[in-house]
């Protein structure tokens, strides 16, 4: 698999955004969607319903999280984080589907509870950055959050970057509930890759969803806070876990724990200690860095024996 910089054309970008985006039945606020469920949340949108090739279903049981590492030999195995979110806003249905149809391996998202309980995908703990709204997320109902609607693209260095702002329908960018991200990836066979964000409450409900579906074996739980790490393998041994940005004090315990995994937090691959991925399988940990958003990032990655690899910015290509 090659991988290639997100440095498409403004003919290919377009391309993409037509090819991805009309999943949703087209690109403009007034384009159809699917009627809404019983309980008024917009479903995952049927792959025929614009005439593309359906999604082959995947015959049960679902290959581990483990077991796809073990089998990727075609290239890295590279999780979407956010979702694609240089063809859409981050954390949203759109960009959730995205990161799939460009058959990326894994999709992450971040996960916190509304004031009325209900699983929504948030990065930020404030709405503030994405949506203009100076609240925190977890003062608002499911209700209020799902009328919102991402105010400004993907920034760097100050500037807004283009990522399809204004090409999905207002359905496709409102904040997601937990379960239409897994329905994104059950349908497209894809690793859920969640990181609980916010009170460690956050953690129960997304394990009995995760087993609900029967994804604990598929899934993976990561959080900064090495207390959700804690309570996730206190309440399900099944599924991974994966801390972010661990420390070394850290690394028995996870290997204590099992089925466990994490990052350091070297910005420079060219800090990471020689012999430090060793170290870390030698534990049973697996492992992984910060973002590989370059083919020369990842390359490196692979070269230093990392398991997986996060990505804001680079795509496989056949």
């Amino acid at each position: 698999m090659r991988l290639r910089a997100r440095g498409f054309s403004k003919v290919v970008l377009l391309a993409t955004l037509v090819g991805v985006s009309c999943c949703y039945g087209g690109t403009t606020d007034e384009s159809p969607v699917v009627p809404a469920t019983a309980t008024g949340e917009p479903p995952v949108v049927p792959a025929t319903a614009t005439g593309e090739p359906p999604v082959v279903p995947v015959a049960a049981p679902r290959k581990t999280f483990l077991e796809r590492l073990a089998t990727k030999k075609d290239g890295p195995f590279l999780i979407a984080h956010r979702g694609c979110q240089s063809l859409a806003p981050e954390n949203t249905v759109a960009s959730f589907i995205c990161a799939a149809r460009l058959g990326l391996d894994a999709i992450e998202t971040d996960v916190r509870l509304s004031a009325d309980g209900a699983l929504v995908c948030v990065h930020d703990g404030t709405l503030k950055r994405m949506f203009g709204i100076d609240r925190e997320v977890s003062s608002m109902s499911l209700e209020e959050l799902r009328k919102l609607i991402p105010v400004k693209g993907k920034e760097k260095k100050g500037k807004t970057k283009v990522n399809g702002l204004e090409s999905w329908p207002k359905e496709a960018m409102r904040i997601p509930t937990f379960a239409e991200y897994l329905d994104v990836c059950e349908r497209y066979d894809k690793v859920p890759f969640i990181e609980t964000k916010g009170d460690v409450a956050v953690v129960k409900p997304v394990l009995e969803e995760v087993r609900r579906r029967r994804l604990a074996q598929v899934a993976v739980l990561s959080a900064i806070s090495f207390d959700h790490i804690r309570e996730a393998r206190r309440l399900d041994k099944e599924i991974f876990v994966h801390h972010i940005f661990s420390e070394p004090p850290l690394l028995d315990e996870l290997a204590a724990m099992g089925n466990a995994g994490l990052s350091y937090n070297y910005k420079n691959l060219a800090e990471v200690p020689e012999g430090l991925v060793g170290r870390v399988h030698a534990k049973g940990v697996k492992m992984c860095l910060r973002a590989g958003d370059t083919p020369e990032a990842v390359a490196k990655m692979r070269e230093l024996g990392l398991d997986y690899i996060p990505t804001n910015v680079t795509v496989p290509l056949d």
